[in-house]
């Protein structure tokens, strides 16, 4: 007879548990019996026990509660079918041998509270569990500030037990908390929370001052901090645009769904559900949008696109700097997606040493963009932070003494003291077209923002021999494969080998967060991967999760880098339209580290997982 179990839903993945005698523990901690990776979840969120009666669930004092067919619980007998919900994770319970299905006068998928004085014993016969959690560490389950209330005491190990044989599960002796289900019922209250849990504190959401996509200042900086319950639609925007600036964002994404608007930003690559907003807010904070962004209210059914801007103080006392926002609103079915994409300058690295590349790439790389001419190559899939890298290497290569021109598709940030033109291909402002006018610019430095078809290639390898210096990005998986690309773009063979003279590969990895990685033991199989950079290495470590990562295990990106110079020996091999074997043959002659190497050594000194390599790069690719 099969044992009753649990389903759970989560990040697209369904996997099953058994419940047993021992009590399941839910909850984000390595030490619960179902580990869950839902930011919205608690270190140890609730637990799942067995009974006299049947089957009970507890919440354990969670952060954003637990949700039980629909109804928030702290204390609840469950029957077969019934569905919890943690954050944006759905379980299951499941009894297919009938122990647990609901008497008949009990409709299916409601709520079966417990009245919290009622304790519920276990069977004689089982012995005393273990929660296999240490309850002195459950407090920090949730950040508790200077002005934010206390939280209730954690369970202990007496209060979980009582002196008799039989286990007994009690409710702790403290004073009633009301439930707070921030992310449902106080979205207010949610966003305000993780913003005061992140370690930025260079300014606040009053310092903020909102100008239009004139350059109007639309709201100026000062205003008091709204009261709880009071925030109007500018509060509303004041308080995102902090969130993402202390939290390294760089999408806000506010999508109506029908009952309400689901807001999310994303971090580090990744998707983070912030809160749910009502639909009053949500479309306030949408028209406001529209109204900074010099964009049509009136219409709601097409692609509509626009910008604005904020200053915030600086780095010193007095001064300002700029963050550009840029706009976008799509029609879906139930009314129009906004998404704002964050256009922050300073983090993004200002100089190559930023970059943190290896020294000796580093030190190839100056060498390079201090010449006259040539191309330097920077390759990649989208979103891997290749325009950045330009970025650094343009700033780096002495631009007050130089004449440089950008052709950019489109200007995402503006540089000082550089020329950049946008493409606009229905206007006939292509990359090639554009390219043959700002030859006749008197240029000493080119940067195209994307090589994409054979004439912008030839174009651009032409004018790096003849006395420019050329920077482009392309859209391969190496360096190696970057020669490839351009000789299947019909570049003869002589003029690749010729023009290019460095060629950068490049992927962004998370990196773990330093409050709250933790320590594990690398397998024999990562150890045999890492190579050189595993031996002697008894830990790697992994995402946790804690109030200053947002719950995600991760603080920021880097990148890791694949670099290839070209030497005489390659040049050769170029020309003759060498295999691909034979040219990185000829080019570990020399310093050449390829991708996944320099994620490994990264994995050895602690910056990021194992399982982050794997990701951005692939296996040995």
């Amino acid at each position: 007879m099969q044992e009753p179990y649990v389903e759970i839903h989560e990040a697209g993945r369904v996997r099953k548990i058994a419940i047993g005698n021992t009590p399941l523990t839910v909850g984000r901690s390595s030490e619960n019996r179902a580990i869950l990776s839902d930011h919205l979840s608690s270190r140890y969120h609730c637990l799942i026990s067995r009974n006299q009666v049947g089957f009970t669930l507890k919440d354990l004092n969670s952060s954003n509660g637990t949700i039980l067919n629909g109804a928030p619980t702290r204390m609840s007998r469950i029957y077969n079918g019934d569905e919890l919900r943690i954050g944006q994770t759905s379980i299951f319970f499941h009894a297919p041998n009938g122990e647990a299905d609901p008497p008949p006068d009990q409709a299916r998928g409601s709520a079966h509270q417990i009245p919290l004085d009622i304790p519920m014993v276990a069977p004689a016969d089982t012995r005393p569990f273990d929660l296999g959690v240490n309850l002195d560490d459950v407090p920090d389950i949730v950040p508790v500030e200077e002005d934010q209330e206390e939280i209730a005491e954690p369970l202990t190990d007496d209060q979980l037990l009582d002196d008799s044989d039989s286990p007994i599960l009690m409710e702790p002796e403290v004073e009633e908390q009301p439930l707070e289900l921030a992310s449902i019922a106080d979205p207010e209250g949610s966003v305000e929370q993780l913003v005061q849990s992140l370690p930025d504190r260079s300014f606040g959401e009053s310092d903020i001052a909102l100008i239009s996509a004139r350059g109007q200042m639309t709201h100026r900086p000062g205003a008091p901090a709204p009261r709880r319950g009071q925030r109007e639609a500018v509060d509303w925007l004041r308080l995102l645009l902090l969130l993402c600036s202390r939290g390294r964002a760089t999408d806000i994404h506010v999508e109506p769904k029908g009952a309400d608007y689901v807001l999310r930003v994303r971090i580090d690559a990744s998707m983070v559900e912030v809160c749910h907003l009502p639909n009053a807010i949500g479309s306030r904070l949408s028209a406001l949008v529209k109204v900074l962004g010099e964009i049509d209210m009136t219409q709601k059914n097409t692609i509509q696109e626009g910008h604005f801007s904020a200053r915030v103080p600086g780095a010193r006392r007095g001064e300002t700097r700029r963050i550009d926002y840029r706009v976008s609103f799509a029609p879906s079915v139930f009314g129009q997606k906004l998404v704002v994409r964050v256009l922050d300058a300073s983090q993004s690295p200002l100089s190559i040493g930023a970059l943190q590349m290896p020294r000796w790439m580093q030190e190839e790389t100056e060498k390079v963009i201090c010449q006259d001419a040539g191309m330097c190559l920077v390759c990649g899939p989208t979103g891997s932070g290749k325009t950045t890298t330009l970025y650094a290497l343009l700033r780096g290569s002495d631009i007050s003494r130089r004449n440089v021109v950008t052709i950019e598709d489109p200007v995402e940030i503006q540089l000082e003291g550089v020329t950049q033109i946008p493409v606009d291909e229905e206007q006939g402002k292509t990359f090639s077209s554009l390219l043959r006018s700002t030859l006749r610019q008197d240029p000493d430095v080119i940067l195209i923002g994307e090589i994409r078809d054979a004439e912008t290639a030839r174009i651009a390898m032409q004018a790096s021999i003849t006395g420019h210096l050329v920077f482009s990005t392309l859209h391969t998986q190496n360096t190696i494969g970057t020669v490839f690309r351009l000789l299947d773009l019909g570049t003869e063979p002589y003029l690749v080998a010729q023009a290019m003279q460095l060629v950068i590969a490049q992927r962004l990895v998370k990196q773990l967060c330093p409050f709250c990685k933790m320590a594990v033991k690398p397998t024999t199989e990562q150890i045999e991967r890492l190579g050189k950079f595993g031996e002697n290495l008894d830990r790697i470590y992994s995402p946790h999760g804690c109030p200053k990562c947002m719950g995600t295990g991760f603080a920021g990106r880097r990148a890791i880098f694949e670099l290839l110079t070209a030497t005489d020996e390659l040049r050769e091999l170029i020309s003759h339209t060498a295999t691909a074997l034979q040219l990185q043959t000829a080019a570990t002659k020399s310093k050449f580290t390829r991708l996944h190497e320099s994620g490994f050594e990264l994995v050895a000194e602690g910056v990021v997982s194992f399982e982050e390599i794997d990701r951005a790069v692939g296996r040995d690719r």
